[in-house]
């Protein structure tokens, strides 16, 4: 019986040749050799396809499809669609996964098979390659917990402690969900994790699996009136005034903290 984990590796990219080879590269060199890379080129002008290209005539295993820039929600849900195995892994453009991250992924999958969705720990850092900071350290994991619904819930009150490229989820599950909502424009990452966690257990470590990299053409980092918007929406709507009333009055009032902070 083959007990080998296989990794579908997908990577959206928009006007990426600045970054792309590091970011392909970074998988070529993983000490774990079974997975696929499935690349949406979501209408690029520059050289990124011309990149791409180089890497498909080396005989890698990449599935390549280019498509007119929809946003990264809908190349997301087409990379998945191509997708050929169980378990998906995501790595953005512009982002580097460290070398053992597959490996790491595969033990984090066998130990803990009630589990959907693995995310570990992240260095950010700049485009010239200067250390910034670590991303977990930023929140307390005292207090978050991760099982179904308790996951949906520390998402809500303490914000999205999983950076997305050292995320690895099932395909099935992410089916069962709708992949990504592609009506987000900024934070469809966080809205699928918050989905996810309604209703299925996650596990983390707190390994650096990937490099995270804060350029200024980073939609994050220009923050627009929109990303504001909707980060507002998805809280909005994932806080029922039903039940716990005075823990989610709590929640809210403690995210719109946040949104000003931000």
């Amino acid at each position: 019986m083959n007990s080998y984990i296989y990794f579908s590796i997908i990577i959206c990219c928009f006007n990426s040749e600045k970054y792309i080879r590091e970011t392909i590269d970074s998988i070529v060199k993983q000490t774990y050799k079974f997975w696929e890379i499935v690349i949406i080129n979501d209408g690029s002008s520059d050289k990124t396809e011309e990149i791409i290209n180089e890497y498909i005539n080396k005989k890698l295993p990449i599935k390549y499809f280019k498509q007119k820039n929809k946003g990264f929600a809908d190349a997301r849900n087409k990379a998945i669609e191509l997708s050929k195995y169980d378990w998906i892994a995501i790595i953005d453009h512009d982002d580097i996964c460290e070398k053992n991250r597959l490996k790491i992924h595969a033990d984090q999958i066998k130990r803990n098979n009630d589990c959907m969705l693995f995310f570990g720990n992240s260095i950010i850092f700049s485009s010239e390659n200067s250390f910034i900071s670590k991303h977990l350290s930023k929140f307390d994991f005292n207090k978050i917990k991760l099982n179904k619904e308790d996951a949906y819930n520390s998402l809500l009150s303490e914000g999205c402690f999983i950076d997305t490229e050292t995320v690895v989820f099932n395909k099935n599950a992410s089916a069962k969900i709708n992949n990504f909502n592609i009506n987000y424009k900024y934070i469809a990452d966080y809205d699928f994790f918050i989905r996810m966690g309604k209703l299925y257990n996650f596990n983390y470590t707190n390994v650096v699996l990937s490099k995270w990299r804060v350029h200024e053409n980073q939609a994050t980092v220009k923050m627009s009136k929109l990303y504001k918007k909707e980060y507002f929406l998805l809280l909005f709507n994932n806080i029922s005034f039903k039940n716990k009333f005075s823990l989610n009055l709590l929640i809210f009032f403690k995210l719109i903290k946040q949104i000003i902070n931000y």
